[in-house]
């Protein structure tokens, strides 16, 4: 019995196998579809390519930044601009180049029309979320599946004892502020982003370092080879975060929810 029973479930594996490779890797998405498909709740159901919120507002997917200069474009990003770089999941990671910030480029308008433009209507979304590394709570906004995200994150981070060490200690969630030296809204202030405390030397921030927006940054290359670390970030990686550690203008203890940027490809 026992010998038809693996032979039966060899059988059901080839068939697995053999099905995801003729269905083939997930196809590409154009800009404006992948970001229906990273943002569910947010549009209005419709055409895959018409960028329509459920509450009415249109929204424009190119509205021809690509002349800004990096500086201006942080100011005035676009939606297409959210997707020019890259966002390189997993590890090895290389050390970005100058201005290579991946999800760093935010179309600010979009985000405040999703999870809010007040503190108070930001807060209307936003849900405790058991923190399972150290037993503690984070506040996190609830669309799109975020705090449900951060929550499988905690859990499968809590798993192992070294990982769990690494961020038992959250440094900030939900914060209403802007970003430092800027008229920016952190995604602290929209409830989608999480820091913390990273031991061993390992928490870096460009601007603790003395650098400058403008000017050239010397990159702390040892926070790409702490393997605890990687596991880390692929943990919130693989739940549709990305990690500011793969900045130029580096923030190591970072964690923003923004799975346009890590799940479909997206095409410009």
């Amino acid at each position: 019995m026992k010998h038809f029973l693996r032979q039966g479930l060899a059988l059901l594996s080839a068939l697995l196998c053999a099905a995801a490779s003729a269905i083939g890797p997930a196809p590409d998405l154009s800009g404006p579809a992948c970001l229906r498909s990273a943002y569910p709740e947010f549009w209005a159901p419709g055409a895959e390519d018409a960028l329509v919120s459920r509450s009415g507002q249109h929204f424009v997917f190119d509205a021809h930044k690509d002349h800004l200069a990096y500086a201006d474009l942080l100011n005035q990003a676009d939606l297409k601009s959210q997707l020019t770089q890259p966002y390189a999941a997993g590890f090895p990671a290389r050390v970005p180049e100058r201005h290579q910030d991946p999800g760093r480029i935010r179309a600010q308008p979009f985000f405040t029309s999703m999870y809010g433009s007040t503190p108070a209507e930001v807060q209307r979304h936003v849900v405790p979320v058991p923190w399972a590394p150290s037993g503690r709570t984070l506040h996190f906004t609830r669309l799109n599946g975020a705090a449900q995200a951060l929550e499988r994150v905690g859990r499968t981070l809590a798993e192992d004892a070294h990982t769990a060490a690494y961020v038992r200690r959250p440094a900030g969630s939900l914060l209403w502020r802007r970003i430092a030296g800027t008229e920016r809204l952190s995604m602290h202030a929209l409830g989608a982003a999480v820091d913390f405390s990273l031991p061993r030397g390992l928490g870096r921030y460009w601007q603790w370092s003395g650098c400058t927006e403008s000017g050239p940054c010397r990159y702390p290359v040892a926070v790409l080879q702490d393997p605890t670390l990687q596991r880390v970030v692929d943990a919130f990686e693989k739940e549709g975060f990305i990690w500011g550690g793969k900045w130029a203008h580096f923030d190591t203890v970072h964690f923003e929810f923004r799975p346009e940027l890590v799940g479909p490809a997206c095409t410009l």
